[in-house]
């Protein structure tokens, strides 16, 4: 098997039919600079995922933090004070989001990228990948990293 700086060759086969000739089947080697990326992205996913500590961010608890500053914004001219960054606090400590990401899920900002990097996180699916996580193989690649 071939391989380049450690990480395995793949083959993808597939098979070609011009509808005038006999189908024949084609393997062509996948781009090992490809393969290293992927491999890049899922030790990264994986590190995140055990570094996370809290509980996952759903969007039912986004809606709940919500809605919570929003009645203490509306009390004080939509301002994030008091009360408001209290809840903030809570959010950033129990989810392990970052500030920003707190604040904005305060206000309803940009909520559903939020949830799907956080769900993309706990499933092990890195970006770019598509919404698939790998095999098993590549699980145990990841933890021995």
């Amino acid at each position: 098997m071939r391989e380049k700086n450690g990480i395995p060759a793949r083959f993808n086969t597939y098979v070609v039919d011009d509808g005038w000739n006999l189908p024949y089947e084609e393997t062509e080697e996948t781009d090992l600079q490809v393969i290293g990326s992927e491999l890049e992205a899922y030790a990264e996913v994986c590190r995140q995922n055990r570094s996370h500590k809290g509980f996952w961010l759903t969007s039912d608890v986004a809606r709940k933090y919500a809605a919570m500053s929003w009645i203490y914004r509306e009390q004080n001219g939509n301002q994030y004070i008091g009360k408001v960054r209290e809840i903030g606090e809570e959010l950033r400590r129990l989810y392990g989001l970052t500030e920003i990401e707190a604040r904005n899920i305060l206000f309803e900002r940009n909520v559903s990228d939020y949830v799907n990097k956080y769900d993309r996180i706990r499933n092990l699916i890195p970006l770019g990948v598509g919404n698939s996580a790998y095999d098993d193989e590549m699980i145990r690649q990841c933890v021995a990293m």
